[in-house]
């Protein structure tokens, strides 16, 4: 019974240590759930460590998605990636990194850009 045991918690070890390896984001700017009232010229995300940028992508609401061309740059712990003029709705960013160990790590985060902080423009 004790072996089992062992080799249980030494795979358990070996799973944290291989999970807590992959780059993770840590920030970005627009942040995550975040509500913004200007278009943001680029994209900026902040990694737990050096990674490179394989795809991305922007959705506003049900609209199709949009690929946006990932700089070509070496990996980094800091991204950014110009953004395409931005109009008032509710966002989604999802990226895909490889991570300097060598993984694939990917997700998306949401914003909304919100016109009701705008100065009224006569019209």
């Amino acid at each position: 019974m004790k072996i089992p045991s062992l080799l249980s918690a030494v795979a358990l070890i070996a799973f944290a240590v291989t999970a807590h390896a992959h780059a993770h984001l840590l920030a970005s700017s627009p942040a995550a759930d975040s509500v913004i009232s200007t278009s943001p010229p680029s994209l900026v995300l902040n990694f737990s460590e050096a990674a490179q940028l394989a795809a991305l992508s922007i959705q506003k609401g049900s609209d199709p998605q949009q690929n946006l061309k990932p700089p070509r740059t070496n990996a980094a712990m800091q991204i950014s990636v110009p953004l395409p003029l931005l109009t008032p709705g509710v966002y989604t960013l999802t990226w895909r990194v490889l991570s300097a160990d060598g993984h694939v790590v990917s997700g998306a985060l949401h914003f909304t850009f919100s016109s009701d902080h705008l100065p009224d423009h006569p019209g």
